[in-house]
């Protein structure tokens, strides 16, 4: 058996394994604002696996002003009751001339210490196999203050001078197999409720200011209802 065999190979049992994240399609949020001379697209998806009770809700978004712009290509929020939501981030922007790709993933609120070294160890070795030090890229997420208030375990992978609208096609099939790692463990709480407060309250103020020193008119309204829609908690399904 040759390399390539015994790596698809390998593969397709890996997937089999895990945990299926992605259920039916169960909302569609689609829209658009202009706000003086900036334009903000959304396209959000929610899924719902009635099966493992899991929410994914992954969304497209691009905030354009000119020749400028913050385009999130991909980016997903997963929560199950009883772990640590799955938070990504994945961006390419141009803004004051200068280019920028980057990518994060966490899990913010994290408790459990079993929860924290599965999702370490697993992104440690798939970082490996592509030349990137998963302890290097994760060590400014851990010593941000954030991590001490709530908890969080994950990394940010930065590429200045690069547009890649692919960035997260790179990064997500290794963090969800990570993220369904965690799910396959014992359960433990989880204030999720505290990153959603922090999101929709502090972390749109601070992006609102993000975006307009970069230039772009963006609302601290339209901000937080961003947020709301891609993140707050749902009704329970029947």
């Amino acid at each position: 058996m040759n390399i390539i065999s015994f790596y698809i190979l390998t593969t397709a049992r890996e997937e089999t394994s895990m945990i299926r994240l992605k259920g039916k399609l169960i909302g569609n949020y689609n829209y658009t604002y202009s706000y003086k001379d900036t334009k903000v697209t959304h396209k959000i998806k929610e899924y719902y696996n009635a099966e493992n009770k899991i929410r994914y809700v992954e969304l497209k978004k691009e905030t354009k002003k000119g020749k400028n712009f913050v385009r999130l290509p991909k980016s997903i929020w997963i929560t199950k009751d009883g772990y640590p939501p799955l938070s990504t981030d994945g961006a390419a922007k141009v803004a004051h001339g200068k280019k920028l790709s980057l990518f994060f993933a966490g899990l913010p609120t994290v408790q459990s210490k079993e929860h924290i070294k599965i999702f370490d160890d697993v992104l440690r070795n798939e970082l490996r196999k592509i030349g990137l030090d998963y302890n290097q890229l994760s060590k400014s997420l851990k010593e941000r203050p954030v991590a001490k208030e709530v908890g969080i375990t994950g990394f940010i992978y930065q590429k200045p001078g690069e547009i890649n609208n692919k960035i997260s096609d790179k990064f997500l099939p290794m963090v969800l197999k990570a993220y369904s790692r965690v799910l396959e463990s014992e359960p433990a709480k989880c204030p999720v409720h505290l990153w959603r407060e922090r999101i929709i309250g502090k972390q749109a103020i601070v992006e609102f200011h993000l975006f307009k020193d970069e230039g772009f008119d963006v609302p601290l309204s339209a901000q937080r209802a961003f947020f709301t829609m891609m993140m707050d908690d749902r009704e329970p399904e029947e």
